[in-house]
């Protein structure tokens, strides 16, 4: 019997699997920075709207550490989308500003629900100390309008005190001087109560000739509006306020709340 042979094959002919390549650039991990950028705008949609700039506030607060840690992935090199992540930083800020402000327009115009369904409560006027006469001397039983320098206390012993304006200039990238002048003033918050206070919670409005004076927001110049902290029973804070008015002498009435639900001190002097 005769066997079949077959050479073998040449060496340059035989096939030999090919190896795996290495893979030396990972895939780039943008996934945060992307999701900062898509988030973000959506909170500034949101955040125009007042009645739901609780949104906003939301995605601000998710849209901030997305694109942080985005910002973070990139300067290590685990990501290349670094504008795109700074875009949604930058978007994430404008969100919570916007949504911040859409919740203090609905928290005043709750408080001014509330107060014309419950009617004015009891509030005493009485000159400020160091005006010649006790703080929180009763001069009324019925709400009403004090001069600037007075003081105005309320039936739960919370009293406020509104120094007489003076001329302001803000600064060069303040907000909120959309009129033709500005004046500034100090607003004093006693806590007479038996009960800790929130300062943020003080609201501030206030009209010159009848039109509406809008806050002031000066940062260099310390005008931030209500500040962060608690005022314990027995303490007091004070805190910078600037409002912009119109450019002929006129009635300029101030209302500041205490709390977010309740009457207003109201202040009044020509300006």
């Amino acid at each position: 019997m005769q066997r079949s042979y077959e050479p073998p094959e040449p060496a340059h002919l035989r096939s030999e699997p090919t190896p795996e390549p290495v893979d030396r650039h990972p895939e780039p991990r943008n996934g945060l920075g992307l999701a900062a950028a898509i988030v973000a705008p959506i909170g500034i949609l949101f955040g125009l709207v007042p009645l739901t700039g609780f949104v906003a506030v939301i995605c601000g607060l998710v849209a901030v550490p997305l694109a942080i840690a985005g910002r973070s992935r990139y300067k290590k090199g685990l990501a290349t989308n670094g504008r795109t992540a700074m875009t949604g930083l930058v978007s994430g800020v404008v969100a919570l500003a916007l949504g911040v402000w859409g919740v203090v327009i609905v928290f005043q115009a709750t408080n001014e629900l509330v107060k014309t369904l419950q009617g004015p409560a009891a509030v005493s006027a009485g000159p400020a100390a160091g005006a010649g006469g006790a703080p929180g001397q009763v001069a009324s039983a019925d709400p009403g309008v004090v001069a600037f320098g007075q003081r105005v206390t309320f039936d739960d012993g919370v009293a406020i005190e509104v120094t007489s304006p003076e001329s302001f200039k803000p600064g060069r990238y303040a907000m909120g001087n959309d009129r033709d002048r500005a004046v500034s003033f100090e607003i004093t918050v006693v806590n007479g109560s038996d009960q800790p206070l929130d300062a943020v919670t003080t609201i501030v409005r206030a009209t010159h000739a009848g039109r509406d004076a809008p806050l002031v927001f000066d940062a260099q110049k310390g005008m931030n509006g209500p500040p962060q902290g608690t005022v314990l029973p027995g303490k007091s804070i004070t805190f910078p306020v600037a409002v912009s008015v119109g450019k002929d002498v006129a009635d300029l009435q101030v209302d500041v709340t205490p709390r977010i639900i309740g009457d207003p001190a109201i202040f009044s002097g020509r300006v």
